[in-house]
């Protein structure tokens, strides 16, 4: 997949878990009890995004912050997003720590509104990384039918230069990726698991409210770059009923994203 749209072209389908708002969700993962909380580091978020253009993704990132630098964990047994009408999408693990599909190679993996999604994964009780966190884990969420927006209220005007950026609906929190056009290199991502390393700041990131201003390092060369925002819905922590074995880091993501916006930046 291009590297642009598999950055951008994410929307973000994850859920507070409430097995009761999905038919069937009990079925998902395997299990019907209830987790016993473990306190465990292990730090999960989930995302489901549709393009402008159709194309949906859906990820899964595990990280463990019981370790020093923290760690991806690459130990998820059976991750997978079920959908409303019963058809299982697995996620694969595609680089560390990162389990992932794609509309483009599995056309089950599609995106309704208003329709709801599972995501569930099972975990080892001590995993590669030292982290203890046995057990099955679920998260449901409905995902949002209104269309996506995205516009410049402020183009640089050299490089440099400052600028703003605004979506629709304005309730909704902006997810914003810039590529260099030219080469396809991502050059800012305001929230983003490129590493591990993972603490309140990366949701922090996240603004709801329909802005977000850009500081003069990112546009700081001149040439072409491509603006992409995807607007989501954001649940953070995981229901203490059935997957309380998640630190508390953990979050969702649902959403849809605008068409990419082309600009260039003069000397």
């Amino acid at each position: 997949m291009d590297p642009k749209l598999s950055t951008i072209a994410k929307r973000i389908v994850i859920a507070v878990v409430a097995l009761g708002l999905f038919p069937g969700a009990k079925q998902g993962c395997g299990s019907e009890e209830a987790n016993e909380t473990l306190l465990s580091p292990v730090q999960a978020v989930t995302t489901l995004l549709e393009t402008a253009d159709g194309q949906v993704t859906a990820e899964l990132v595990l990280i463990s912050t019981n370790v020093n630098p923290h760690q991806f964990v690459d130990t998820a047994v059976n991750p997978k997003v079920r959908m409303a009408n019963g058809a299982e999408v697995p996620l694969q693990l595609t680089t560390p720590g990162h389990y992932t599909a794609s509309s483009i190679d599995n056309p089950a993996l599609i995106y309704v509104p208003g329709a709801t999604y599972q995501f569930c994964f099972e975990l080892d009780d001590v995993s590669a990384a030292d982290q203890v966190a046995g057990g099955n884990f679920t998260a449901v969420m409905t995902a949002p039918s209104e269309e996506v927006s995205s516009f410049m209220i402020k183009v640089p005007a050299f490089a440099g230069d400052t600028a703003e950026i605004g979506w629709t609906p304005l309730a909704r929190y902006g997810i914003v990726s810039i590529f260099n056009s030219a080469t396809g290199v991502l050059v800012y991502k305001n929230f983003d698991f490129t590493d591990a390393h993972f603490d309140g700041s990366k949701w922090a990131r996240l603004k709801s409210g329909g802005t977000l201003a850009l500081g003069v390092d990112v546009f700081a060369t001149p040439g072409e770059y491509t603006v992409g925002v995807c607007a989501v819905d954001k649940v953070s922590d995981w229901d203490i009923e059935v997957s309380a074995e998640l630190g508390v880091l953990s979050g969702f993501l649902i959403g849809r994203c605008a068409a990419d916006i082309p600009i260039s930046v003069p000397q």
